[in-house]
């Protein structure tokens, strides 16, 4: 949570580099969040520019000078004073974002695409100042069982999130992890190296080992060989998420169905854990141990969240059913759209990229509420459209 606030007024920027066309782009952007100047001055003269006027936010054109862009960046980031340093592109590309992050770039933007992004930061530059122990916000996601859908939910759902915000997904699902094949990434590093080296436990050493995906989440990948992982501590993964939460917005932990160390870490600090399921007998009988495990973790269920993956209006365990009988609200639920889901896993591709029209693409950005509304709400919207009916499978979970 934001408790700081560092004035009252509108940012102030520098622009550096940019075109007559780039100008016009930011002046649309930001006419309503930023004190902007009439021109943009050079890269040579910029530091002294930044150093005499101490700016909220620089705004650097990078397409056309990457290698001044970032010698720029590596000079400011020196700087006693930081300003938020964004960078303006022509186009996305994952290897110009990670080298830009890598020398002090907050943002990296692509106008118009990311108009909604860059007006967020420089807002958060002049209003939002963040306390030493202001951190993002950390989700852990975990299924029921194998099998339901849990790294779909967290990569697309991080996807959604980086429209706007800074987001890393992380893959705790070690040696089994799905996160980077679904992202279509080919990672040199993963979370391995972090573990076994917890002085690059940074954020320049975060920045160094994460993989960026064209939708500008961040991913920080499992190891392809779980022999890899090793030993490690609970304080070492607890570390790598803590500095997480410091440099992004949003965190979102993979942590597939198996409990180790490492998962049971980062359930017990999670903001919300999310929950997938399927809406299944069996299913569901898992979540009711799932929600019990986390109860005997100290998991409060007012930090959980349920969401039901492959829903559809004719499965004969009912959202009703579901509620009922694990105790909590169902608070989203994914579509079973086999055909996109397919594409999604065997061609690399968001489901917003096969079909933005698909009923899956549809309801996994409607989950971004999950996160950002009051649990109240989502679950007066529950009990408000579920069916009457009983719960019939209470017995088999009073059992069980």
């Amino acid at each position: 949570m934001r408790t700081g606030v560092r004035g009252a007024g509108a940012a102030t920027v520098v622009l550096v580099g940019l075109d007559n066309d780039a100008l016009g782009l930011v002046r649309e952007t930001l006419a309503a969040e930023a004190v902007l100047p009439s021109a943009s001055v050079g890269f040579q003269e910029a530091l002294g520019v930044v150093q005499r006027t101490r700016p909220d936010v620089v705004i650097v054109a990078y397409s056309s000078g990457p290698e001044a862009a970032l010698e720029l960046g590596e000079l400011l980031r020196k700087e006693p004073r930081q300003s938020t340093l964004v960078a303006l592109s022509e186009a996305s590309s994952a290897d110009a974002i990670l080298g830009a992050m890598r020398v002090g770039y907050k943002e990296f933007v692509v106008l118009p695409d990311d108009a909604d992004r860059l007006r967020q930061v420089v807002h958060e530059a002049a209003y939002g100042g963040e306390d030493e122990g202001d951190k993002g916000m950390l989700v852990a996601l975990t299924g029921a069982k194998g099998g339901v859908g849990t790294s779909i939910i967290a990569t697309h759902l991080a996807s959604e999130l980086a429209a706007i915000h800074r987001v890393l997904c992380i893959d705790l699902d070690f040696g089994m992890g799905d996160v980077a094949s679904i992202f279509d990434l080919q990672a040199r590093d993963s979370i391995a190296e972090l573990l076994h080296d917890q002085e690059a436990v940074t954020a320049r050493g975060l920045s160094e080992t994460v993989v960026v995906h064209k939708s500008k989440v961040h991913v920080l990948p499992t190891p392809e060989e779980m022999e890899t992982v090793g030993d490690f501590e609970p304080d070492d993964v607890y570390r790598i998420l803590s500095t997480a939460a410091q440099v992004y917005q949003f965190v979102l932990a993979d942590c597939g169905a198996y409990y180790d160390e490492a998962v049971i870490t980062t359930l017990s600090a999670a903001d919300i854990v999310l929950l997938v399921t399927t809406p299944d007998v069996s299913s569901v009988r898992d979540a009711f141990r799932r929600l019990k495990m986390l109860n005997t973790l100290g998991v409060e269920k007012d930090r959980i969240r349920l969401v039901v993956n492959r829903w559809s209006s004719s499965s004969v365990v009912t959202l009703d059913n579901i509620r009922q009988n694990l105790g909590i609200p169902v608070s989203g639920t994914v579509a079973d759209d086999v055909v996109t889901a397919s594409a999604v896993i065997n061609q690399g591709r968001l489901a917003r990229e096969v079909n933005a029209g698909s009923a899956m693409a549809r309801d996994i950005s409607s989950l971004v509420g999950v996160l950002t509304d009051d649990p109240e709400e989502i679950e007066a919207r529950q009990l408000a459209s579920s069916s009457s009916s009983g719960g019939f499978l209470a017995n088999l979970f009073k059992r069980g």
